[in-house]
Formats: structure tokens, C-alpha cells, sequence
């Protein structure tokens, strides 16, 4: 285990499991704003420890937003929501939701 595997976070993602558990709640906005978070990898070996996350939604644009080489720490955003990654271990990472639409 290193330092980035903290084990904690309100969230889990995994490689080849579309969304995370739980699902963000439903944006105001509709299900279709609200994004769904999906994990590329992790390099948990490497020195700083990275993972690459997928945000990606119905509307207004369905292709997946990808953010490479994030750190514990790092945020990303999309439709208004900004999770923010909390533990990076050997294929799994867990995060926070900081920001949703009101």
C-alpha cells in the first residue's frame, strides 16, 4: 500500500465497470446532465502515483471528457459537478463529490 491508497473516499471506481459506487446524484438539470465517472487505469507503481478518469454524460455532448495523470488531490469537473480524487490504489480509485449543480 502506498501513501495514495488512503482507502477513503464517498466513492469507488474500478476499470471495465461503467460508473461508480454510488452513482453521483441526479443533476437538477435532469439524469442526462448528470455525469457518469469511469476509471482508465492507474499506475500505482509509478512515482507520483496517477490515475486517468473518464467523466461523461447524455447532454449536452455524450463523448467522454478524459483527465489523465491525476494525483490524490486532483479535481475534475464536468455539467457543473467536480469530484475530487481521495485514495489511487492498484485498480481502484475513490473520490469525493465537492461541487454538484444547485
Amino acid at each position: 500500500m502506498t501513501d495514495s491508497c488512503t482507502g477513503s473516499g464517498a466513492y469507488r471506481i474500478v476499470p471495465s465497470v461503467p460508473g461508480s459506487w454510488p452513482l453521483l446524484p441526479d443533476s437538477s438539470k435532469g439524469e442526462k446532465f448528470t455525469p457518469t465517472v469511469g476509471l482508465a487505469g492507474t499506475r500505482a507503481s509509478a512515482t507520483p502515483v496517477t490515475a486517468d478518469v473518464s467523466l461523461a454524460a447524455d447532454s449536452p455532448d455524450p463523448t467522454p471528457v478524459y483527465f489523465h495523470d491525476l494525483k490524490v488531490g486532483s479535481e475534475a469537473a464536468m455539467n457543473g459537478y467536480t469530484i475530487r480524487i481521495t485514495s489511487i490504489c492498484d485498480g481502484e480509485v475513490l473520490f469525493d463529490l465537492v461541487q454538484q449543480p444547485g
